[in-house]
């Protein structure tokens, strides 16, 4: 088990509801589309306890920090992160990723 625990939902930093996308960057951090939750986490490997990196818990949103139901994720070369913000109908570019991996790994 990468993220999450089986059979729970929630919105802490442990906790998923209704996870619908998952990509990993070349470190094997994990980051996950937390539908539900409006938000993207991402997990450092053999880790629980997940971070927001994208949108607002549980406070879904059409302004540039929020998200509405995240579907899909993907890093290209870079590490910016898309994002399919599938309940406002556009697609989000994150681009501080990178800084946000060296922050969180030391």
């Amino acid at each position: 088990q990468v993220a999450g625990i089986s059979g729970i939902q929630g919105n802490s930093s442990s906790l998923l509801n209704l996870p619908m996308g998952v990509t990993f960057d070349p470190m094997v951090n994990t980051y996950v589309a937390d539908a539900y939750n409006h938000r993207i986490q991402f997990f450092l490997p053999d880790q629980s306890e997940g971070r927001t990196i994208a949108g607002i818990t549980s406070s879904p949103g059409m302004n540039d920090i929020q998200l509405n139901t995240p579907y899909s994720i993907r890093l290209d070369n870079q590490l910016n992160l898309y994002v399919v913000d599938l309940g406002n109908h556009r697609v989000q570019k994150f681009y501080a990723i990178k800084q946000i991996l060296f922050c969180y790994r030391y």
